[in-house]
């Protein structure tokens, strides 16, 4: 069986993801200088064949740069299927389970206040309803519901780290520090 992320694993894990993806990204453009000045620098060219090959060397290089963005965001978006699937386990495929988990996720989305969802995963805890806490819990990091996590992680002792390393990504990859440093990252490069 493999092995739950945990907060720090996962950490360290998107951490050097995303240092790579964003060195990769800085080589890109780092080439892209470099064949610029060798086009400004070639004499055999005319003024007209410099402007071509510079568009061209542009066209490749913004298209490379999209590329590598796609990629980031292929490998964030399966990091976070991979750990909600961890946190929610195996579920099963029959008929009135995924009844049972549709109608939870419905009753959950109803909720609208943090006591109200506290009161009623207590209630499904008490009474083992895992598709309902499950549900609660799953609302309450949508909606940011601290109170909720956290009694979902004492409800739920075996999803904590998943949960918790579910909560780390979905925040490092929402934030400002992120957004500012992968426009940086995958910018044009500068003429």
């Amino acid at each position: 069986m493999a092995t739950k992320h945990t907060p720090i694993s996962v950490q360290n894990e998107l951490t050097s993801k995303i240092h790579g993806f964003h060195a990769r990204a800085k080589a890109t453009k780092d080439a892209y200088y470099q064949a610029r000045r060798d086009v400004l620098a070639n004499d055999r060219l005319s003024p007209a064949a410099q402007h071509d090959d510079l568009a061209l060397l542009t066209d490749k290089t913004a298209d490379t740069l999209k590329g590598i963005l796609e990629e980031q965001q292929r490998y964030v978006d399966g990091l976070k299927a991979t750990i909600e699937k961890e946190l929610y386990g195996g579920k099963p495929m029959d008929a009135n389970s995924i009844m049972l988990r549709r109608d939870a996720a419905d009753r959950a989305r109803k909720l609208g206040s943090e006591r109200e969802a506290l009161d009623v995963l207590r209630d499904a805890a008490r009474d083992g309803d895992d598709s309902m806490a499950h549900a609660i819990g799953h609302i309450g990091r949508q909606k940011g519901w601290i109170g909720v996590m956290d009694a979902y992680q004492v409800a739920q002792p075996e999803a904590a780290d998943s949960a918790m390393a579910l909560a780390w990504v979905e925040d490092a990859t929402s934030d400002v520090g992120y957004r500012l440093a992968t426009g940086a990252a995958y910018s044009a490069p500068l003429v």
